[in-house]
């Protein structure tokens, strides 16, 4: 059996335990997140079959390349043909119940990864049913403090796009592309550099509700990752351009032969389920990672071992 290490990882070894732990579990994984997004899919499927989606082959207006680009926001497409198709009503139905059940499916199914992975850390055996399990064990936590995080965020943006609007359109009304409007950009550029900061900072908190009971998980947050903000933001860039172009190829290959059909879309969902996967496994990894550099994990560990031998 592997011995689980218990000294803090490079960034290259972060990555590589990610890609390892995604491919010797992907399976299990997989299954795990089927299972849990399955409403929700089946949700989508009802109402584009009674919009009258093709199954294997959908049409859109526009030359080849618009075509693509409409096929690949499936969403904003099902909500379109919801709407001309059904009407008003079906589609306001379509979008309340799609809106709640995304609320309550993706931090569990976030979750259940990070309770699946933290087992797989330690060369423990788990089941599907273990890991959807832990995550429900900590269901109002979870929802509540990402809906919290979701509209902090909002919020921030929200103010963000309003304040730089103010100023650029001021400022362009002055003086055209002149200093103020060059400032005016120099701050929205300020602006989005201390919301990524305060985004990386707090990012642990989901990791610090499911495993150390605590909510939202903020100030957790914060200690995880003292001292090792480019460290976790570097992380983070990484896996957001990985998934980007897992996303792209298997989205865009699915727009190219299936369109917006009903086959196109459930391809789409098993591409997002795959990217899913590998962002909480690589998630996990940097949350024990952050753990041990800053909590002494390492040291609680090995004094663990020694009392069972």
């Amino acid at each position: 059996m592997e011995q689980l290490q218990t000294k803090p990882k490079t960034f290259g070894e972060i990555l590589d335990h990610t890609f390892s732990i995604s491919k010797k579990n992907f399976g299990p994984l997989f299954l795990t997140l089927l299972i849990i997004f399955a409403p929700l899919y089946i949700f989508d499927y009802l109402f584009m079959v009674l919009s009258g989606i093709s199954l294997f082959r959908g049409t859109s207006g526009g030359g080849f390349t618009e075509g693509v680009l409409n096929n690949l926001d499936t969403a904003a497409a099902t909500q379109e043909l919801v709407a001309t198709n059904l009407g008003i009503g079906m589609e306001m139905l379509y979008l309340f119940v799609s809106t709640v059940l995304a609320i309550i499916i993706y931090p569990i199914a976030q979750a259940s990864v990070i309770v699946a992975t933290s087992k797989a850390l330690k060369n423990e055996t788990w089941s599907k049913g273990q890991a959807i399990k832990g995550a429900f064990s900590r269901f109002w936590p979870l929802i509540g403090s990402t809906a919290l995080m979701g509209v902090i965020f909002g919020v921030a943006v929200f103010i963000g796009f309003l304040l730089f609007g103010i100023l650029g359109g001021i400022s362009f009304a002055r003086d055209g592309f002149g200093v103020g409007f060059i400032m005016s950009i120099i701050f929205g550029l300020l602006f989005f550099a201390a919301v990524a900061f305060f985004v990386t900072k707090l990012s642990m908190f989901f990791g610090a509700i499911v495993f150390q009971k605590v909510a939202p998980g903020f100030s957790k947050s914060w200690q995880l990752t003292k001292g090792r903000f480019w460290f976790t933001f570097g992380l983070f860039i990484v896996f957001f351009i990985i998934t980007i172009l897992l996303t792209s190829v298997m989205e865009g290959v699915s727009a190219l032969l299936l369109g917006g059909s009903l086959l196109g879309r459930v391809l789409t969902d098993l591409a997002s389920i795959i990217t899913t996967l590998f962002m909480m496994v690589g998630y996990t990894v940097l949350f024990f990672d952050l753990k041990t550099r800053n909590e002494a994990d390492d040291l609680k560990d090995m004094i663990a071992s020694y009392k069972e031998s």
